[in-house]
Protein backbone atom coordinates (compact mmCIF):
# COMPACT_ATOMS: atom_id res chain seq x y z
CA UNK A 1 0.00 0.00 0.00
CA UNK A 2 1.13 3.58 -0.39
CA UNK A 3 -0.12 7.03 0.20
CA UNK A 4 -1.52 9.50 -2.31
CA UNK A 5 1.39 10.02 -4.88
CA UNK A 6 2.91 6.83 -4.60
CA UNK A 7 4.78 8.09 -1.30
CA UNK A 8 5.31 5.05 1.07
CA UNK A 9 3.91 4.77 4.60
CA UNK A 10 6.33 6.16 7.08
CA UNK A 11 6.38 6.82 10.98
CA UNK A 12 7.36 10.36 12.09
CA UNK A 13 7.07 11.26 15.91
CA UNK A 14 6.15 7.52 17.19
CA UNK A 15 3.01 7.99 14.57
CA UNK A 16 1.71 6.23 11.78
CA UNK A 17 1.53 8.58 9.17
CA UNK A 18 -1.24 7.64 6.81
CA UNK A 19 -2.15 10.97 5.20
CA UNK A 20 -3.75 10.93 1.34
CA UNK A 21 -3.42 6.97 1.84
CA UNK A 22 -6.14 5.53 -0.99
CA UNK A 23 -7.25 2.15 0.63
CA UNK A 24 -10.62 2.69 -0.15
CA UNK A 25 -12.72 -0.35 -1.99
CA UNK A 26 -12.51 0.68 -5.16
CA UNK A 27 -9.11 0.90 -5.30
CA UNK A 28 -8.18 -2.29 -3.88
CA UNK A 29 -10.29 -4.66 -5.20
CA UNK A 30 -8.90 -4.85 -8.75
CA UNK A 31 -5.80 -5.69 -7.06
CA UNK A 32 -6.70 -8.24 -4.80
CA UNK A 33 -7.55 -10.41 -7.85
CA UNK A 34 -9.12 -13.93 -8.16
CA UNK A 35 -8.03 -16.37 -6.40
CA UNK A 36 -7.24 -16.73 -2.14
CA UNK A 37 -8.04 -13.59 -0.77
CA UNK A 38 -4.51 -12.33 0.83
CA UNK A 39 -4.34 -10.97 4.41
CA UNK A 40 -5.01 -7.40 4.09
CA UNK A 41 -7.91 -7.99 2.18
CA UNK A 42 -11.32 -8.95 3.74
CA UNK A 43 -14.02 -10.48 1.41
CA UNK A 44 -17.01 -10.51 2.83
CA UNK A 45 -16.83 -6.79 3.62
CA UNK A 46 -14.65 -5.73 0.09
CA UNK A 47 -12.27 -3.92 2.00
CA UNK A 48 -9.74 -3.46 4.20
CA UNK A 49 -8.74 -5.62 6.98
CA UNK A 50 -7.55 -3.83 9.69
CA UNK A 51 -9.65 -5.56 11.91
CA UNK A 52 -8.19 -5.26 15.39
CA UNK A 53 -5.29 -3.37 14.55
CA UNK A 54 -4.13 -0.93 16.93
CA UNK A 55 -3.46 2.83 14.90
CA UNK A 56 -3.23 5.10 17.84
CA UNK A 57 -2.43 8.80 16.91
CA UNK A 58 -2.54 7.38 13.17
CA UNK A 59 -2.63 10.34 10.71
CA UNK A 60 -5.49 9.68 8.01
CA UNK A 61 -6.04 13.53 7.00
CA UNK A 62 -7.58 12.93 3.34
CA UNK A 63 -7.24 9.12 3.42
CA UNK A 64 -10.03 6.58 2.17
CA UNK A 65 -10.74 3.91 3.95
CA UNK A 66 -14.19 3.32 2.85
CA UNK A 67 -15.75 -0.37 2.80
CA UNK A 68 -12.79 -0.60 5.06
CA UNK A 69 -12.77 -3.65 8.31
CA UNK A 70 -11.68 -1.62 11.54
CA UNK A 71 -13.91 -3.97 13.99
CA UNK A 72 -12.57 -3.20 17.15
CA UNK A 73 -9.87 -1.24 15.86
CA UNK A 74 -8.44 1.09 18.09
CA UNK A 75 -8.08 4.36 16.93
CA UNK A 76 -7.64 6.71 19.62
CA UNK A 77 -6.56 10.23 19.00
CA UNK A 78 -6.15 9.48 15.63
CA UNK A 79 -6.13 12.41 12.80
CA UNK A 80 -8.39 12.10 10.33
CA UNK A 81 -9.66 15.21 9.03
CA UNK A 82 -11.62 15.18 5.46
CA UNK A 83 -10.88 11.09 5.60
CA UNK A 84 -13.81 8.98 4.41
CA UNK A 85 -15.11 5.61 6.41
CA UNK A 86 -17.89 5.32 3.40
CA UNK A 87 -19.56 1.83 3.89
CA UNK A 88 -16.82 0.76 6.35
CA UNK A 89 -17.33 -1.82 9.36
CA UNK A 90 -16.44 -0.27 12.75
CA UNK A 91 -18.16 -2.22 15.06
CA UNK A 92 -16.40 -1.77 18.66
CA UNK A 93 -14.12 0.55 17.23
CA UNK A 94 -12.33 3.05 19.50
CA UNK A 95 -12.22 6.67 18.13
CA UNK A 96 -11.83 8.11 21.39
CA UNK A 97 -9.78 11.41 21.47
CA UNK A 98 -9.57 11.49 17.47
CA UNK A 99 -9.84 14.68 15.48
CA UNK A 100 -12.56 12.95 12.62
CA UNK A 101 -13.95 16.78 11.60
CA UNK A 102 -15.77 16.56 8.12
CA UNK A 103 -14.91 12.77 7.98
CA UNK A 104 -17.57 10.57 6.00
CA UNK A 105 -18.82 7.73 7.97
CA UNK A 106 -21.93 7.48 5.37
CA UNK A 107 -23.61 4.22 5.96
CA UNK A 108 -21.33 2.66 8.24
CA UNK A 109 -21.81 0.05 10.26
CA UNK A 110 -20.95 0.89 13.70
CA UNK A 111 -22.50 -0.74 16.52
CA UNK A 112 -21.28 0.03 19.66
CA UNK A 113 -18.39 2.19 18.46
CA UNK A 114 -16.49 4.84 20.61
CA UNK A 115 -16.40 8.57 19.46
CA UNK A 116 -15.76 9.35 23.28
CA UNK A 117 -14.61 13.33 23.03
CA UNK A 118 -13.62 12.82 19.46
CA UNK A 119 -13.97 16.00 17.41
CA UNK A 120 -16.44 15.60 14.30
CA UNK A 121 -17.69 18.59 13.57
CA UNK A 122 -19.32 18.65 9.67
CA UNK A 123 -18.89 14.96 10.02
CA UNK A 124 -21.12 12.96 8.21
CA UNK A 125 -22.57 9.80 9.25
CA UNK A 126 -26.11 9.60 7.02
CA UNK A 127 -27.81 6.54 6.53
CA UNK A 128 -24.93 4.60 9.27
CA UNK A 129 -26.07 1.65 11.42
CA UNK A 130 -24.46 3.32 14.86
CA UNK A 131 -27.09 1.23 17.67
CA UNK A 132 -25.48 1.49 21.47
CA UNK A 133 -22.55 3.74 19.68
CA UNK A 134 -20.56 6.19 22.43
CA UNK A 135 -20.37 9.85 22.03
CA UNK A 136 -20.23 11.22 25.10
CA UNK A 137 -18.68 14.69 25.07
CA UNK A 138 -18.16 14.48 21.40
CA UNK A 139 -17.89 18.02 19.44
CA UNK A 140 -20.54 17.12 16.87
CA UNK A 141 -21.65 21.56 15.51
CA UNK A 142 -22.57 20.83 12.10
CA UNK A 143 -22.49 16.95 11.95
CA UNK A 144 -25.61 14.89 10.14
CA UNK A 145 -26.79 11.64 11.43
CA UNK A 146 -29.49 12.14 9.20
CA UNK A 147 -31.46 8.62 8.48
CA UNK A 148 -29.35 7.38 10.61
CA UNK A 149 -29.99 4.34 13.17
CA UNK A 150 -28.47 5.29 16.67
CA UNK A 151 -30.64 3.43 18.95
CA UNK A 152 -29.27 3.57 22.32
CA UNK A 153 -26.29 5.17 21.09
CA UNK A 154 -25.54 7.48 23.86
CA UNK A 155 -24.36 11.33 23.25
CA UNK A 156 -24.14 12.35 27.15
CA UNK A 157 -22.44 16.19 27.49
CA UNK A 158 -22.35 16.36 23.62
CA UNK A 159 -21.63 19.33 21.63
CA UNK A 160 -24.13 19.52 18.67
CA UNK A 161 -25.23 22.73 17.65
CA UNK A 162 -26.96 22.52 14.24
CA UNK A 163 -26.24 19.17 14.09
CA UNK A 164 -28.82 17.28 11.86
CA UNK A 165 -30.90 14.16 13.07
CA UNK A 166 -33.57 14.14 10.49
CA UNK A 167 -35.24 11.02 9.87
CA UNK A 168 -32.93 9.28 12.46
CA UNK A 169 -33.89 6.82 14.67
CA UNK A 170 -32.94 7.67 18.49
CA UNK A 171 -35.12 5.06 20.30
CA UNK A 172 -33.73 4.90 23.87
CA UNK A 173 -30.49 7.28 23.00
CA UNK A 174 -29.09 9.33 26.07
CA UNK A 175 -29.10 12.80 25.05
CA UNK A 176 -28.55 14.63 28.87
CA UNK A 177 -27.05 17.25 28.96
CA UNK A 178 -25.76 17.65 25.58
CA UNK A 179 -26.09 20.89 23.69
CA UNK A 180 -28.63 20.49 21.03
CA UNK A 181 -29.07 24.03 20.29
CA UNK A 182 -30.85 24.63 16.58
CA UNK A 183 -30.56 20.93 16.19
CA UNK A 184 -32.90 19.76 13.59
CA UNK A 185 -34.91 16.59 14.85
CA UNK A 186 -37.71 16.96 12.16
CA UNK A 187 -39.08 13.36 11.57
CA UNK A 188 -36.79 11.56 14.20
CA UNK A 189 -37.93 9.09 16.38
CA UNK A 190 -37.15 9.61 20.16
CA UNK A 191 -39.40 7.04 22.02
CA UNK A 192 -38.04 6.76 25.59
CA UNK A 193 -34.73 8.90 24.71
CA UNK A 194 -33.52 10.18 27.88
CA UNK A 195 -32.68 14.41 27.37
CA UNK A 196 -32.66 15.17 30.84
CA UNK A 197 -30.98 18.67 31.19
CA UNK A 198 -30.28 19.00 27.20
CA UNK A 199 -30.20 22.33 26.09
CA UNK A 200 -32.60 22.85 22.66
CA UNK A 201 -32.93 26.12 21.81
CA UNK A 202 -34.13 26.66 18.39
CA UNK A 203 -34.41 23.17 17.73
CA UNK A 204 -36.75 21.69 15.12
CA UNK A 205 -38.94 18.88 16.60
CA UNK A 206 -41.48 19.07 13.93
CA UNK A 207 -43.11 15.54 13.41
CA UNK A 208 -40.90 13.86 15.82
CA UNK A 209 -41.66 11.06 17.43
CA UNK A 210 -41.18 11.45 21.45
CA UNK A 211 -43.06 8.59 23.04
CA UNK A 212 -41.63 8.18 26.46
CA UNK A 213 -38.94 10.72 26.38
CA UNK A 214 -37.59 11.89 29.72
CA UNK A 215 -36.93 15.96 28.66
CA UNK A 216 -36.76 16.78 32.56
CA UNK A 217 -35.09 20.13 33.18
CA UNK A 218 -34.77 20.19 29.14
CA UNK A 219 -34.05 23.82 27.52
CA UNK A 220 -36.64 24.11 24.54
CA UNK A 221 -36.83 28.06 24.25
CA UNK A 222 -37.20 29.17 21.24
CA UNK A 223 -38.30 25.53 20.00
CA UNK A 224 -40.36 24.01 17.28
CA UNK A 225 -42.99 21.72 18.90
CA UNK A 226 -46.12 22.33 16.53
CA UNK A 227 -48.33 19.51 16.50
CA UNK A 228 -46.45 17.00 18.77
CA UNK A 229 -47.61 14.36 21.16
CA UNK A 230 -46.20 15.35 24.98
CA UNK A 231 -48.70 13.76 26.35
CA UNK A 232 -46.48 10.58 27.67
CA UNK A 233 -43.21 12.59 28.65
CA UNK A 234 -41.49 13.74 31.21
CA UNK A 235 -41.65 17.02 31.71
CA UNK A 236 -41.02 18.22 34.95
CA UNK A 237 -39.41 21.57 34.86
CA UNK A 238 -39.03 22.28 31.50
CA UNK A 239 -38.08 25.62 29.74
CA UNK A 240 -40.87 26.90 27.33
CA UNK A 241 -39.69 30.59 26.91
CA UNK A 242 -40.31 31.84 23.01
CA UNK A 243 -41.19 28.39 22.10
CA UNK A 244 -43.52 27.56 19.61
CA UNK A 245 -46.05 25.99 20.55
CA UNK A 246 -49.73 24.84 18.66
CA UNK A 247 -51.65 21.68 18.86
CA UNK A 248 -49.13 20.19 20.99
CA UNK A 249 -50.78 17.63 23.56
CA UNK A 250 -49.39 17.80 27.00
CA UNK A 251 -51.19 18.20 30.45
CA UNK A 252 -50.28 20.51 32.97
CA UNK A 253 -49.37 17.96 35.77
CA UNK A 254 -46.72 16.48 34.02
CA UNK A 255 -45.14 20.14 34.41
CA UNK A 256 -43.92 19.04 38.01
CA UNK A 257 -46.23 22.28 39.16
CA UNK A 258 -43.52 24.82 37.60
CA UNK A 259 -41.91 25.52 34.45
CA UNK A 260 -38.01 25.58 34.49
CA UNK A 261 -37.62 29.33 34.30
CA UNK A 262 -39.65 29.86 37.61
CA UNK A 263 -37.75 27.08 39.66
CA UNK A 264 -34.36 29.33 38.47
CA UNK A 265 -36.13 32.18 39.62
CA UNK A 266 -35.99 33.63 35.96
CA UNK A 267 -39.69 35.70 36.51
CA UNK A 268 -39.69 37.08 32.82
CA UNK A 269 -38.79 34.68 31.11
CA UNK A 270 -41.12 32.45 33.22
CA UNK A 271 -44.05 34.73 31.69
CA UNK A 272 -42.90 33.92 28.37
CA UNK A 273 -43.02 30.28 29.14
CA UNK A 274 -46.06 30.31 30.61
CA UNK A 275 -47.82 32.59 27.91
CA UNK A 276 -46.51 29.75 25.10
CA UNK A 277 -48.05 27.26 26.99
CA UNK A 278 -51.11 28.90 27.82
CA UNK A 279 -51.66 29.66 24.01
CA UNK A 280 -51.11 26.15 23.23
CA UNK A 281 -53.33 24.47 25.83
CA UNK A 282 -56.53 27.14 24.48
CA UNK A 283 -55.34 25.63 20.98
CA UNK A 284 -56.05 21.77 22.48
CA UNK A 285 -59.58 23.09 24.07
CA UNK A 286 -58.24 22.56 27.28
CA UNK A 287 -59.65 25.69 28.85
CA UNK A 288 -59.00 25.10 32.69
CA UNK A 289 -55.61 24.05 32.76
CA UNK A 290 -55.11 27.21 30.14
CA UNK A 291 -56.54 28.90 33.18
CA UNK A 292 -53.51 27.82 35.16
CA UNK A 293 -51.21 28.79 32.69
CA UNK A 294 -52.53 32.59 32.96
CA UNK A 295 -52.75 32.82 36.31
CA UNK A 296 -48.69 31.23 36.69
CA UNK A 297 -48.08 34.02 34.22
CA UNK A 298 -49.47 36.93 36.04
CA UNK A 299 -48.13 35.68 39.40
CA UNK A 300 -44.71 35.29 37.51
CA UNK A 301 -45.44 39.00 36.59
CA UNK A 302 -45.54 40.15 40.34
CA UNK A 303 -42.87 38.59 41.51
CA UNK A 304 -41.01 40.11 38.42
CA UNK A 305 -41.90 43.06 39.53
CA UNK A 306 -41.24 42.43 42.97
CA UNK A 307 -37.58 41.58 41.99
CA UNK A 308 -37.25 45.08 40.22
CA UNK A 309 -38.43 46.94 43.11
CA UNK A 310 -35.57 45.22 45.57
CA UNK A 311 -33.11 45.82 42.98
CA UNK A 312 -34.38 49.50 42.87
CA UNK A 313 -34.30 49.77 46.37
CA UNK A 314 -30.64 48.31 46.47
CA UNK A 315 -29.79 50.83 43.61
CA UNK A 316 -31.37 53.65 45.39
CA UNK A 317 -33.95 54.54 42.33
CA UNK A 318 -36.91 55.83 44.27
CA UNK A 319 -38.91 56.42 41.01
CA UNK A 320 -38.02 52.78 39.54
CA UNK A 321 -38.83 51.66 43.18
CA UNK A 322 -42.41 53.44 43.31
CA UNK A 323 -42.99 52.11 39.50
CA UNK A 324 -42.57 48.92 40.20
CA UNK A 325 -43.58 48.59 43.70
CA UNK A 326 -47.22 49.84 42.45
CA UNK A 327 -47.29 47.26 39.64
CA UNK A 328 -46.41 44.31 42.78
CA UNK A 329 -49.11 46.03 45.26
CA UNK A 330 -51.87 45.97 42.51
CA UNK A 331 -51.22 42.59 40.93
CA UNK A 332 -50.71 41.21 44.41
CA UNK A 333 -54.34 43.07 45.28
CA UNK A 334 -55.80 41.52 42.41
CA UNK A 335 -54.37 38.39 43.15
CA UNK A 336 -55.99 38.22 46.39
CA UNK A 337 -59.33 39.69 45.21
CA UNK A 338 -59.96 37.13 42.72
CA UNK A 339 -56.99 34.97 41.60
CA UNK A 340 -56.77 37.20 38.31
CA UNK A 341 -60.40 36.94 37.50
CA UNK A 342 -60.46 33.52 37.86
CA UNK A 343 -62.15 32.47 41.54
CA UNK A 344 -65.51 32.89 42.44
CA UNK A 345 -65.14 32.01 46.09
CA UNK A 346 -62.15 34.73 46.29
CA UNK A 347 -64.78 37.22 45.40
CA UNK A 348 -67.59 36.30 47.59
CA UNK A 349 -64.68 36.04 50.21
CA UNK A 350 -64.11 40.04 49.18
CA UNK A 351 -67.90 40.79 49.71
CA UNK A 352 -68.36 39.22 52.69
CA UNK A 353 -65.33 41.10 54.33
CA UNK A 354 -66.29 44.07 53.00
CA UNK A 355 -69.77 43.59 54.53
CA UNK A 356 -68.93 42.81 57.84
CA UNK A 357 -66.06 45.89 57.63
CA UNK A 358 -68.27 48.84 57.25
CA UNK A 359 -71.20 47.39 59.44
CA UNK A 360 -68.41 47.72 61.97
CA UNK A 361 -67.92 51.57 60.65
CA UNK A 362 -71.67 51.97 60.33
CA UNK A 363 -71.63 51.21 64.00
CA UNK A 364 -68.71 52.70 65.31
CA UNK A 365 -69.45 56.10 63.22
CA UNK A 366 -73.61 55.71 64.83
CA UNK A 367 -74.61 57.25 62.04
CA UNK A 368 -77.70 54.53 60.92
CA UNK A 369 -80.96 55.91 62.59
CA UNK A 370 -83.65 53.48 62.53
CA UNK A 371 -87.10 55.00 62.19
CA UNK A 372 -89.68 55.54 65.14
CA UNK A 373 -86.17 55.67 67.75
CA UNK A 374 -86.52 58.80 68.62
CA UNK A 375 -83.41 59.90 66.56
CA UNK A 376 -80.76 57.02 68.33
CA UNK A 377 -78.73 55.23 66.35
CA UNK A 378 -79.02 51.32 66.10
CA UNK A 379 -75.75 49.45 67.38
CA UNK A 380 -77.85 45.97 66.99
CA UNK A 381 -75.72 43.74 64.64
CA UNK A 382 -78.60 42.52 62.62
CA UNK A 383 -79.38 45.98 61.48
CA UNK A 384 -75.80 47.04 60.96
CA UNK A 385 -75.11 43.73 58.85
CA UNK A 386 -78.30 44.00 56.69
CA UNK A 387 -78.25 47.40 55.98
CA UNK A 388 -74.33 46.82 54.83
CA UNK A 389 -75.32 43.97 52.89
CA UNK A 390 -78.06 45.43 51.17
CA UNK A 391 -76.05 48.40 50.27
CA UNK A 392 -73.42 46.67 49.03
CA UNK A 393 -76.00 44.94 46.07
CA UNK A 394 -78.28 48.29 45.43
CA UNK A 395 -77.20 51.25 43.41
CA UNK A 396 -79.39 53.11 45.89
CA UNK A 397 -79.40 53.20 49.73
CA UNK A 398 -81.30 50.45 50.89
CA UNK A 399 -85.21 51.54 52.32
CA UNK A 400 -85.48 49.03 55.22
CA UNK A 401 -86.61 51.78 57.62
CA UNK A 402 -83.06 52.61 58.63
CA UNK A 403 -81.54 56.39 57.60
CA UNK A 404 -78.13 57.35 57.04
CA UNK A 405 -77.44 60.71 59.10
CA UNK A 406 -74.21 62.46 59.11
CA UNK A 407 -71.59 63.54 56.23
CA UNK A 408 -69.50 60.42 57.33
CA UNK A 409 -72.03 57.94 57.42
CA UNK A 410 -73.20 59.41 54.21
CA UNK A 411 -69.88 59.31 52.88
CA UNK A 412 -69.31 55.67 53.76
CA UNK A 413 -72.60 54.31 51.96
CA UNK A 414 -71.65 56.08 49.21
CA UNK A 415 -68.05 54.66 48.54
CA UNK A 416 -69.62 51.04 49.41
CA UNK A 417 -72.22 51.44 46.96
CA UNK A 418 -69.54 52.28 44.32
CA UNK A 419 -67.22 49.30 45.45
CA UNK A 420 -70.21 47.31 45.32
CA UNK A 421 -70.70 48.05 41.49
CA UNK A 422 -67.65 47.58 40.46
CA UNK A 423 -67.35 44.04 42.94
CA UNK A 424 -71.03 42.93 41.21
CA UNK A 425 -69.77 43.78 37.59
CA UNK A 426 -66.65 42.11 38.55
CA UNK A 427 -68.62 39.28 39.52
CA UNK A 428 -69.99 38.79 36.01
CA UNK A 429 -67.20 39.00 34.38
CA UNK A 430 -65.69 35.93 35.89
CA UNK A 431 -69.17 33.93 36.08
CA UNK A 432 -68.95 34.78 32.10
CA UNK A 433 -65.44 33.28 31.79
CA UNK A 434 -66.20 30.11 33.88
CA UNK A 435 -69.57 29.71 32.03
CA UNK A 436 -67.54 29.98 28.93
CA UNK A 437 -64.85 26.89 29.99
Amino acid sequence: MAASGGAPLRVEGGALDLRGLQAGRLTLEPAAGPGPAPPWWDAGQRGLNLAGADLKAVDLEGADLSGATLKQACLAGAVGRSASFEGALIEEADFSGADLSGARFVAVAGGQAVFTEAMLEDAVFAEAGMRFSTLHRALLDGASFAGADLWGANFTGADADYTNFRGARLDEAVLSDSNLTHADFEGASLAKARLVGARLRGANLTGAKLDGADLTGADLSDTSLVRLNLSSCDLRHVRFAGAWLNGTRLRVKQLGGAVGEEVAGEYEAAQASYLALEQNLQSIGSHHEAGWAYKRRRRMGRRHAGAQARAAWRGRDGRAVLRHGYRWAADHFVEWLCDYGESLSRLFRAFALLILVYAALYGATGGLIPEGQGGAPTRNAVDLVSYSALNMMTANPPEIGIRPVGRVTNLLVGVQGATGIVLMGLFGFVLGNRLRR
